[in-house]
């Protein structure tokens, strides 16, 4: 029943939180308070013959007329900058600078400068699949209807709070800085539509507003937490053509021998001094390489809500930003809308590019066989996995087992958000590096050694 009452509502809901936001924008607190005495005297002044509480609603809409024909229009020529920094931290708060050019001859006094953040309205599938926890605290009324849920997807959707910033004073032909404080709610991508400058009337009701477009756009990082210590045993593994993975380190710069050249070879393997010495082209061999190589799984295949989904992309990132030697390479592999595996080390990639990655990454709608399939393949080359599972069913159980039959020593975290006991499984053996984390209790878990 919650299901089909969330479908129907849905475009109801839309128009009545766009009607909201346009009300908050518009009505200072007094204008609020004035409007609520403005309702009740409706409700309680119905019969005019026995009550003059319908004076005080004539009052109360007479006031809230002259303050809207007061602040219609707020004739102000600017020009409004944004500095934003490159990138932010979901949770963490930033501050940054909003310029305001006045071109106007004439002084204002004080103006509001407020943000409008995009926030692409949800289709009625996606509010019907959207969960919160907040839901098991709820009446019997909110759970059923579901506007509060539609509030709490909106305010993921835009992806940050941004209070309302002042300038006391904004002199003529003159520019002044507003110091905004931005608070991102989760990771991707905040897009910034338009800066609106406002006024308030002289009977401190409404506000005169005037937007100025300024899109721009910021990545938010997930947020990482500090890890103890991992060491994960596994040998240098033989890595085919590994001199493509190498920079200026290890075995990188050396070669077997000098060969002559054969249709196809690469012309960054060319010998340029040996051509110019002997007038014949020249390779380069170059030994295959053995160092260090581990893989992180990233599941992205979540069974219940968003909680569990954005824990498990919060330990990967803190995976990927933990210290590492400059012998070995991390394999970072998901599966989105096809299978991805992006390599960081030996000058391949650093830990803030994979921290790039993991700020859009998206559930799944795959099957997670694509997954383990992609791991398997790469086994051979494979010195150690660090797996990150949003579940421990038959699949994910039978990965491990296969990862570790062929030898691969493993850290299995499973973010788990019940209070059943997990079987270790095949990690039996290793109970030490099987690990069951709650998403509220992250910080604490990943401290622990």
């Amino acid at each position: 029943m919650s299901a089909s009452v969330a479908r129907i509502g849905a475009p109801a809901f839309s128009r009545i939180y766009r009607y909201d936001r346009a009300l908050r924008r518009k009505l200072t607190p007094a204008g609020w308070l004035l409007a609520a005495l403005a309702v009740s005297g409706a409700i309680f002044g119905l019969n005019t013959r026995e009550s003059l509480i319908y004076q005080v609603f004539g009052l109360a809409v007479g006031l809230l007329a002259m303050a809207f024909l007061a602040s219609v229009r707020f004739g102000i020529r600017a020009k409004v900058t944004r500095m934003l920094p490159q990138v932010a931290t979901a949770g963490a708060p930033f501050e940054y600078n909003v310029t305001v050019e006045n071109l106007d001859d004439r002084p204002f006094d004080p103006v509001i400068v407020e943000e409008t953040l995009d926030g692409r309205r949800p289709t009625a599938q996606e509010f019907v699949a959207f969960k919160v926890r907040e839901d098991r605290t709820r009446n019997i009324f909110d759970r059923l209807v579901g506007y509060p849920r539609w509030v709490s997807l909106m305010r993921l959707r835009i992806g940050a709070t941004i209070p309302a910033g002042r300038i006391e004073e904004l002199p003529a032909k003159q520019s002044v800085t507003a110091r905004m404080r931005c608070t991102p709610l989760r990771r991707g991508e905040l897009r910034f539509e338009s800066v609106t400058l406002a006024r308030t009337e002289p009977l401190g009701l409404m506000k005169a507003l005037r937007r100025f477009k300024a899109k721009e756009s910021l990545v938010v990082m997930p947020r990482t937490y500090p890890i103890a210590p991992l060491t994960l045993p596994g040998n240098r593994r033989l890595q085919p053509g590994g001199v493509a993975f190498a920079g200026h380190v290890g075995d990188a710069e050396e070669f077997v021998s000098l060969r002559d050249y054969r249709p196809g070879d690469t012309p960054r393997r060319i010998h340029w001094k040996a051509w110019a010495r002997t007038g014949r082209l020249v390779i380069k061999e170059y030994q295959d390489e053995f160092f260090v190589r581990h893989a992180l799984l990233l599941d992205t295949f979540p069974l219940g809500d968003s909680l569990a989904f954005e824990a498990a992309v919060s330990l990967a990132a803190s995976l990927v930003m933990m210290p590492r030697g400059n012998e070995s390479l991390l394999d970072l592999m998901f599966v989105e809308n096809r299978m991805y595996t992006f390599t960081q080390g030996r000058g391949l990639g650093a830990p803030a590019e994979l921290l790039r990655v993991l700020a859009t990454v998206e559930p799944s709608r795959g099957k997670f066989s694509e997954l383990a399939e992609a791991a398997l393949l790469g086994v051979n080359r494979m010195s150690g996995g660090i797996c990150v599972l949003l579940a421990w069913d038959e699949q994910r159980r039978a990965l491990v087992a296969n990862l570790r039959a062929h030898g691969i020593p493993l850290r299995v975290w499973v973010v788990d958000d019940s209070d059943a006991k997990l079987d270790p499984g095949p990690m039996a053996s290793d109970a030490r590096n099987f690990r069951v984390v709650k998403s509220m209790d992250l910080e604490q878990e990943l401290a622990r050694p």
